[in-house]
């Protein structure tokens, strides 16, 4: 697993538990507070971007790879 899976998942389950605590707090009779939904928003999308960035890369470190071992097999 490459460091950039390993800081992915670990921002999803920071994600997670922050979704998680704004549920409980609400659910205790609480309001979650409006700031704290903006940051959990926002925090989300930068996940869904990082995600995307790294599905990239990975497509792009592959094909490189391919491009190298088919140089070298020549």
């Amino acid at each position: 697993m490459s460091r950039l899976d390993q800081a992915a998942r670990r921002l999803q389950s920071a994600l997670d538990r922050l979704d998680r605590a704004v549920v409980a707090k609400t659910a205790q009779g609480g309001t979650a507070d409006d700031d704290l939904r903006t940051a959990l928003e926002g925090t989300r999308r930068e996940n869904a971007r990082l995600q995307a960035v790294a599905a990239q890369a990975t497509t792009r470190l592959d094909a490189a790879i391919g491009r190298l071992r088919a140089v070298l097999e020549d």
